[in-house]
């Protein structure tokens, strides 16, 4: 699939929505066997529900940066009265499913 910002824009939605509810609602963005990697870690999609805590993220942007589709997750910390905006790089098959993942 090549994907256009507008539909980049929405998945980037979706996408911290599953973030933010729960691990299966995250995994089913996956493709089956999907290349995950958050800094030096491989793993599964699991890895960037750590980095990326559920509840204190949100979607911020979207841009197309062939092949990947980056997306802008910014981490809100109250507490420290802080933002950080986190870049998440996704590539997908077919089916509109992530197939790679680095952030």
């Amino acid at each position: 699939m090549t994907p256009t910002y507008d539909w980049a824009r929405q998945f980037g939605k979706a996408y911290v929505g599953a973030l933010n509810t729960g691990p299966e609602a995250f995994a089913a963005l996956f493709a089956p066997g999907a290349d995950v990697q958050v800094g030096d870690r491989e793993g599964p999609p699991e890895l960037v529900r750590e980095a990326t805590p559920p509840g204190r993220s949100a979607f911020r942007r979207a841009r197309i940066e062939e092949p990947w589709v980056v997306l802008t997750v910014r981490v809100i910390d109250r507490a420290a009265e802080q933002v950080d905006d986190r870049p998440h790089r996704l590539r997908f098959d077919d089916a509109g499913r992530i197939t790679a993942l680095r952030a």
